[in-house]
């Protein structure tokens, strides 16, 4: 290689890692917020100052289930409100800003939640809870893959799935610890669990100030320097002390912004019209919108929000079942989602590591109907073990396979132009999806028993060929180069070009100032490049 050229390094720099680590606080509101009426139905101090029936007494499957099911549904209801807010939000008041009101929001709503003085409240808090998390499980993701390089784009953004299994995981063994204290303290076994949900937002809200804004987003915005400032401060390496890295990226987002803008323009649409008359940009929402209601329907959050249910009826007694919930998130949040983020930069390929986490869900979902179907309320030790392996199996090929991919993959999809938009209605997916599962699966478990675990599995079998046949690879690529996966143009390529028509852009950098020249002038100037480009390889987006 020509010493000229800047090497890919194989390292993050600590600024990117620190910023990414920060926003993740933001995921792990959303896992803790998420799982933590998992554990709070397990509390009988819940039960008990809101006079709901337990498992087991007349009223249990309508008045406890309806209101269990009210609980998941409102907080859905309030996700998927606060994700479709950031299909505005983001890019009006930016994505860092975004972060901050979801992070005020499910502060408030963890509050509410923790001193609620009668259930109306507890459900108010549950609704603002929800739009908090909507906000930031919808804007953290986008915002890390905005921040991270395409070779460590898996790893970065899969911080995300990380701190929200991080989540699931401390309020699985908070709720565990606390229903120890029930016999002397019964509110403070199922308030300090809830209370505990403002912890992650405040820290969020405030190490919040000193994160950058998303140099896409500046960039759109116009704000070119500080934009230059923020790349950088996120690219820089002592083995490139001229910022060449930085200079290829600060050129192709510029490039890429002000191309798909002309095009846009050209057809007479803005982003919002764009999502329904450009074809490509159709593909995406219906991919992404897919990719998050289809994760969702593999099941997860009915396994995890319901385990004490389940292992109550494959015969677990006491406070096992809330053990054996914290081991199984615990094994979540320690080897499989970092495994699978760790994966997703060493397998390069999005597609099957979804693929192989889908598979799994199906087999041991079907294993686990199996169980339940014959074992259910017996006392077969065996059978009733083999529900539970199945649940823990389970969660490899969901932690591993299919967590991680889900948000790594609609970060990816959409470019900056509708980024927000396509981010917030997949994600409206995930919680229309959680709606319908979780309003549902508290009386289909205790009326249908484990015929309601069907749902699962007839969706895996319809969802796998799917995601084989038209889900497009975007792994390794920047996320301006993902667009020729789906038919558009590129500007400028950088990480798909060889090393000699990487020297060529790199030349033309060193004598072009990218980063002062106005947009007038970068639209020219990307429009003769392109021509003079397409021989060297770094212009042409055919080639892909």
């Amino acid at each position: 290689m020509d010493s000229s050229t800047p090497p890919r390094s194989k390292r993050t720099s600590p600024y990117n890692k620190l910023v990414t680590v920060t926003v993740a606080f933001g995921s792990l509101t959303y896992g803790y917020c998420s799982s933590v009426i998992g554990s709070t139905i397990g509390q009988p101090g819940w039960y008990e100052f809101f006079n709901l029936p337990m498992q087991g007494e007349p009223g249990y499957a309508t008045i406890t289930t309806e209101a269990i099911a009210t609980a998941n549904g409102l907080y859905s209801a309030g996700g998927a409100v606060g994700s479709l807010f950031i299909m505005w939000a983001a890019t009006a008041l930016g994505r860092k800003v975004s972060i901050q009101i979801g992070a005020a929001l499910a502060l408030i709503g963890g509050a509410l939640q923790g001193g609620a003085a009668n259930l109306p409240m507890f459900q108010v808090g549950r609704v603002i809870s929800g739009l908090g998390i909507g906000i930031l499980v919808t804007v953290c993701p986008m915002y890390m893959s905005e921040l991270a390089p395409p070779n460590k784009r898996g790893w970065l953004v899969g911080h995300h799935a990380i701190f929200l299994v991080f989540g699931y995981m401390l309020s699985g063994w908070l709720g565990y610890a606390c229903y120890f204290a029930t016999a002397s303290s019964p509110a403070f076994a199922w308030r300090f669990p809830l209370c505990m949900q403002c912890l992650a937002p405040l820290v969020l809200l405030v190490t919040s100030i000193w994160i950058p804004r998303s140099p896409r987003w500046l960039l759109q915005k116009g704000r070119i320097e500080e934009a230059w400032e923020v790349i950088q401060n996120l690219r820089r390496s002592p083995d490139d002390p001229r910022d060449l890295v930085a200079l290829e990226e600060i050129y192709q987002v510029r490039q890429q912004i002000a191309l798909d803008a002309a095009k846009l323009k050209a057809i007479g649409c803005g982003p919002w019209t764009a999502v329904i008359k450009k074809k490509s940009y159709r593909k995406r929402m219906i991919i992404g919108f897919l990719t998050q209601w289809g994760a969702e329907f593999a099941g997860p959050l009915v396994i995890n929000n319901y385990s004490v249910i389940l292992y109550t009826n494959l015969g677990q007694t006491g406070s096992m079942p809330l053990l054996l919930s914290a081991l199984w998130l615990t094994t979540a949040g320690v080897i499989y989602n970092p495994l699978g983020a760790w994966l997703h930069d060493k397998v390069n390929s999005r597609r099957g590591m979804f693929l192989v986490g889908l598979f799994g869900c199906l087999i041991t979902t079907s294993g686990l109907a199996g169980c339940v179907a014959q074992y259910a309320g017996t006392d077969n030790k065996a059978g009733n073990a083999a529900g539970v392996f199945f649940v823990f199996l389970y969660l490899a090929f969901q932690g591993t396979g299919c967590d991680t991919t889900m948000y790594i993959y609609v970060s990816e999809i959409f470019p900056t132009e509708i980024r927000p938009i396509g981010m917030g209605f997949s994600l409206f997916g995930q919680f229309a999806s959680t709606i319908i599962l979780l309003q549902t699966a508290p009386v289909g478990i205790v009326n249908v028993g484990w015929k309601y675990y069907l749902v699962i599995i007839v969706w895996c079998i319809f969802f796998i060929p799917i995601v084989y046949f038209f889900f497009p690879e975007t792994a390794k690529l920047s996320l301006e180069e993902i667009s020729a996966r789906f038919g558009d143009d590129v500007a400028v390529h950088v990480t798909d070009i060889s090393e000699a028509q990487r020297r060529d852009l790199d030349d033309f950098l060193k004598s072009a100032d990218v980063v002062h020249i106005d947009d007038a002038a970068a639209a020219k100037t990307g429009s003769v490049e392109q021509k003079e480009a397409d021989s060297s390889g770094f212009g042409n987006s055919s080639r892909v």
